[in-house]
């Protein structure tokens, strides 16, 4: 009798960790709706899809009375937030020590440091690594592995890969942060161009005011310059 309680305790255990490395594994590639049996035939599906339809079929009118709810991020475009703040929930195998728990959320301090390596680094400066093209004015994000892209890029990325990896360093589970370091930059850029055209301006005009004055050094110059002057002043 002890033999055989032994014997099952293992089984036991042994089908405790199968079950939860399988659960870990979906968990992992974002496959919880996985099942073997076809959901299109059974009658839960076909009933939450008529609960849908009924739901959208209702009409909406819209009266005015409402007020819209502004979205604290829309209100100041310059505000950096994290659009992960909470990790995922542990898992059955993370809970029984077969792997590692997701980290946790990193502080404001942390955030610096991550800007200031990726800073150091000049990403912001270079192109998209994803799509090759300038961050601009489009909305830019900052890993927790402090590399940068475009939100609409990593978005594809993600939803292409199935997977929440860093396409860079291939790190799993990254933490991810709204920045505006290239759309400052651009802006910068743009500004000191839009200065050196003004200043190019300027210059050209003072010295087209100049050419009219001052009468140049060159010898064949120098004659055209005065026989101009002169057929202005017998114009005049």
């Amino acid at each position: 009798m002890l033999k055989n309680k032994g014997r099952s305790s293992k089984r036991d255990t042994l089908a405790v960790t199968a079950v939860a490395l399988q659960d870990h594994i979906l968990q992992d590639l974002q496959l919880r709706n996985l099942s073997v049996a076809d959901r299109s035939k059974t009658k839960v599906q076909k009933e939450n899809q008529t609960k849908c339809v009924k739901g959208s079929a209702r009409a909406l009118t819209d009266t005015g009375l409402k007020r819209l709810t502004r979205d604290p991020a829309a209100e100041d475009p310059e505000r950096e937030y994290v659009l992960d703040p909470k990790p995922p929930p542990l898992t059955l195998a993370q809970k029984l020590g077969l792997f590692e728990p997701p980290p946790l959320p990193l502080s404001s301090n942390e955030w610096e440091k991550v800007k200031q390596r990726s800073i150091v680094q000049g990403d912001s400066m270079q192109p998209c690594p994803i799509c090759k093209e300038e961050f601009a004015l489009r909305p830019q994000v900052l890993l927790s592995c402090s590399h940068v892209f475009h939100r609409a890029c990593l978005q594809a990325f993600e939803k292409f890969t199935n997977k929440k990896t860093c396409p860079l360093c291939r790190k799993n589970q990254y933490q991810t942060r709204v920045i505006h370091d290239g759309a400052r930059l651009f802006k910068i850029k743009c500004a000191t161009r839009i200065q050196a055209a003004w200043r190019g301006h300027v210059v050209r005009k003072w010295y087209r005011e100049l050419r009219k004055t001052v009468p140049p050094t060159d010898a064949k110059l120098r004659r055209r310059f005065f026989e101009e002057k002169i057929k202005e002043w017998k114009q005049a």
